[in-house]
């Protein structure tokens, strides 16, 4: 597998040779720097976009299209990486070695007609598609809070103003009611001119093919774009903890705590966060679960998560009604045993092995690869190789360190209410 990166001008091109599969997975990524009034928009104009273009104005016959180009599959997703924001679009298609002759060449331009012949009418978005995307993101707004572990982690997350993590990444609904097709339009086309945009090959194709083709069809031409450092800026160390609490008709109750990362090393925020991380809540060997769930029956369920370009640990846990100040208790000498040095080596190295085996499998998937070297661009992420070497010199001297720089700051609590009425 080779990996051939080409400036490109307006974009940057990423072609990465492998005949393991039989498929061609084509990514484009539009990147910039989070604003909060931009979130519901690209959440919409992702599925704007695949709903319907000039050449195909109904989702039916976008459909029977992919079905003609040998069941291609495509998808959109909007996320956020540290202070950018990141609108992907993905296409994955039989390789025309195993279909047949322009295969690769019509389904790519398939791509370019969705990404830059939409279905425009009147200098404006076709009306009814918007409305109906609006009514679908609507509906996903909505049930946010059907997915408790979510809405409440996304609750404690709002507490933390003014920080790009503190954003709903689902939208807003009073956001959405001032979109419409005209203005939608208009942010596609600065979209387009102003997003840093980086396009990823992968499978056994023929690099000149590609790059012709994407010469011919991908339609931007503006060349100096604002970049920002990807790093969320740190939260001061908080000398009192700040606690909210939210009751709700629920069996369950959510307790949430967000932790800084304050200081951290390049080495620590590459690797030795994610040692500690495995070993504190990562899995169902951690010290979180072994503690809160397995000795005490507290929780259902008890994880961490690790945001390092965030500067942020989050935990969270399922626990029974009336139990937040055990758990808090039991969490908070988790993180005090693993500074003081209560973790063995058989825990480090376990760890250490768990994350290695996640690197590995990276590169069994198309998906993976692309994760992998767009990581390279967006935080001078090492090879799959270095970074295996890296995880295995982790020590427990390495983690010990490392916890001295974890401070708590925040926790949510949705407390369980039962309904009396009922």
């Amino acid at each position: 597998m080779t990996c051939e990166h080409i400036n490109m001008g307006a974009y940057n091109l990423h072609i990465i040779n492998t005949n393991t599969f039989k498929t061609v997975t084509i990514e484009v990524n539009f990147r910039r720097q989070v604003a909060k009034d931009e979130i519901t928009k690209r959440a919409l104009l992702k599925n704007v976009l695949l709903n319907s273009t000039k050449r195909y104005p109904t989702e039916r016959e976008l459909i029977i299209e992919s079905e003609n180009l040998y069941d291609l599959k495509l998808l959109s997703s909007s996320a956020r990486m540290g202070n950018y924001t990141n609108l992907s679009f993905k296409m994955r298609f039989l390789n025309e070695k195993f279909s047949q002759e322009k295969m690769n060449k019509q389904s790519i331009e398939f791509l370019m007609d969705i990404l830059f012949n939409p279905n425009i009418q009147n200098d404006a978005f076709d009306k009814n598609v918007v409305d109906k995307c609006k009514e679908k993101l609507e509906k996903s707004i909505k049930t946010l809070k059907d997915n408790k572990v979510k809405y409440t982690i996304s609750k404690l997350l709002e507490t933390i103003e003014d920080k790009p993590y503190s954003y709903n990444s689902f939208g807003y609904l009073e956001d959405l009611e001032k979109i419409d097709e005209k203005n939608l339009y208009n942010y596609y086309k600065d979209m387009l001119n102003n997003d840093l945009i980086d396009i990823f090959v992968v499978g056994d194709i023929d690099k000149t093919q590609i790059k012709d083709i994407l010469k011919e069809h991908f339609q931007t031409r503006t060349f100096h774009k604002p970049k920002t450092d990807i790093l969320v800026k740190e939260l001061e160390i908080s000398k009192k903890v700040n606690h909210y609490t939210e009751e709700d008709e629920v069996n369950q109750s959510q307790l949430t705590f967000l932790c800084t990362l304050n200081g951290l090393s390049d080495f620590e925020r590459k690797y030795t966060i994610r040692v500690y991380n495995e070993i504190l809540g990562g899995s169902s060997n951690s010290i979180l679960f072994d503690t809160v769930r397995e000795k005490n029956s507290y929780a259902y369920y008890v994880n961490s998560d690790q945001k390092s370009y965030d500067n942020i640990l989050l935990i969270y846990s399922g626990i029974e009604p009336g139990n937040s100040e055990e758990v808090t208790k039991l969490i908070k000498k988790s993180l005090t045993d693993i500074e003081k040095g209560k973790i063995s080596e058989e825990q480090i190295n376990n760890a250490k092995e768990t994350i290695i085996s996640g690197i590995k499998a990276t590169i069994d998937s198309p998906n993976g690869i692309i994760n992998t070297y767009y990581a390279m661009i967006l935080v001078n992420s090492d090879d799959v190789e270095t970074r295996i070497e890296n995880i295995k010199k982790v020590t427990k001297e390495d983690v010990i360190k490392l916890a001295s720089k974890i401070h708590l700051h925040t926790t949510y609590l949705l407390e369980g209410v039962k309904d009396e009425d009922n």
